[in-house]
């Protein structure tokens, strides 16, 4: 057993090390590493819930609520999350056991055991529903994009010093865009965008 290190960590990280490393453990640790180890051989059991195992600590090692679930969680950090293990694995045998099921009824040309063969592995895999990890694109939202438009540089004195290609360019878009304005429903806003007009360049 090698002697306590890391003193400072915290207890998970050092329970962690222990069943890696060997880490030594004070007193305080292994009283957490018998709870987390009681919670473990129950989470084995697939149909043991969450708040029973809460419930068993509490009452077996004398802590809190708000402990129990701690340690729960504590176990899934250490151990991994043994439930969802336990599903593919069950997913695994079921789909393998509903292979060797049309294996056979293929053998007899058993048409109806083939098809509920199919059936079993179709469920078994979640093959009848829509892919879980590809997002259903009609419950994704865009993000709200916001137009700031200021054109308060265009009645700044600034706005003459540019050269004339720019100061063109500038009030064409200005232009297309009250245009659309125009046609929006923020037609009756448009004196909030107005430019000085005397900023044009005179016409020849």
């Amino acid at each position: 057993m090698k002697a306590q290190q890391l003193p400072t960590s915290t207890a998970e990280e050092r329970i962690r090390l222990h069943y890696i490393s060997d880490l030594e453990l004070g007193e305080e640790d292994l009283r957490i590493k018998d709870r987390l180890e009681t919670a473990h051989s129950m989470m084995l059991d697939e149909f043991e819930t969450e708040r029973h195992i809460a419930v068993t600590l509490m009452r077996r090692f004398d802590i809190s609520k708000t402990t129990a679930y701690k340690d729960i969680m504590t176990t899934r950090y250490i151990f991994g999350d043994l439930r969802r293990a336990h599903k593919e694995h069950t997913r695994y045998m079921m789909t393998q056991w509903a292979t060797e099921v049309f294996k056979m009824a293929h053998k007899s040309k058993d048409l109806r055991a083939m098809e509920k063969a199919i059936e079993r592995i179709t469920r078994a895999n979640n093959l009848d529903k829509e892919d879980q990890d590809v997002p259903d694109a009609s419950k994704i939202q865009p993000p709200v994009q916001l137009l700031q438009v200021n054109f308060n540089f265009i009645n700044s004195p600034m706005f003459k010093l540019i050269d004339d290609a720019t100061q063109k360019a500038m009030l064409e878009q200005y232009d297309l865009f009250m245009e659309q304005v125009l046609l929006s429903p923020m037609a009756e806003y448009t004196d909030m965008w107005k430019i000085d007009e005397s900023v044009r360049p005179k016409k020849d």
